[in-house]
């Protein structure tokens, strides 16, 4: 009885070990201005949001969408609220496309041979797993971020996402949760990064 007892306060010990979960780090004090880069998606799977219902914000778009497409629009919509200098989403497309180079420091390369900003955000998602196809209540997410100096191709800010869960509560079908993991994952990333940081 008494082994039992052990076992599970050791239980609960390990529970709310993995449960605490720190925050990023904030951003240098000057970053300048940031070109969000098509984030990586090293999963395996395309991760489509699909367009299932007229209230999908995307489906205007001829385009198919994914959710590394949400990711960067969401990175850069929080990061113009939190007033930073954050360069044209068209102008980082038509200099690197649809695909992100194959690592930080070559992408930080690019940004600054095409003189688009002062530093690159770049984002890989190493897993995105819903709970269920319909009515996800939760998205598994893992992912790497960073913040590369385009001059010096130095990272100057990084975090490391570990797998775990991002609720989504309402969700009726799976572009709209991931639409909400997206979100609640990006808000998380920048959580350090204060408005009050004047823009250059």
């Amino acid at each position: 009885m008494r082994l039992t007892g052990v076992l599970w306060v050791l239980l609960a010990v390990f529970a709310l070990s993995c449960a605490r979960v720190s925050l990023p780090s904030p951003p240098p004090a000057s970053v300048g201005t940031i070109a969000v880069l098509p984030p990586h998606n090293r999963t395996g799977d395309p991760l489509l949001v699909a367009s299932d219902s007229f209230w999908d914000p995307y489906a205007a778009n001829s385009q198919s969408v994914t959710v590394t497409d949400v990711l960067a629009a969401e990175a850069h919509s929080q990061l113009e609220r939190r007033g930073f200098s954050v360069a044209a989403a068209d102008a980082v497309e038509m200099a690197l496309g649809k695909s992100p180079p194959d690592n930080p420091q070559e992408a930080a390369e690019l940004v600054a041979r095409r003189k688009l900003a002062d530093t690159a955000l770049c984002i890989e998602i190493t897993r995105w797993e819903p709970d269920m196809l319909i009515q996800p209540k939760l998205v598994l997410v893992a992912l790497e971020a960073s913040l590369i100096d385009a001059a010096t191709g130095n990272i100057v800010w990084s975090v490391h996402r570990s797998l775990r869960p991002t609720p989504t509560p309402g969700a009726v079908s799976l572009w709209a949760a991931y639409m909400i993991a997206a979100h609640e994952v990006v808000e998380e990333l920048l959580a350090e990064w204060r408005s009050e940081q004047p823009a250059s």
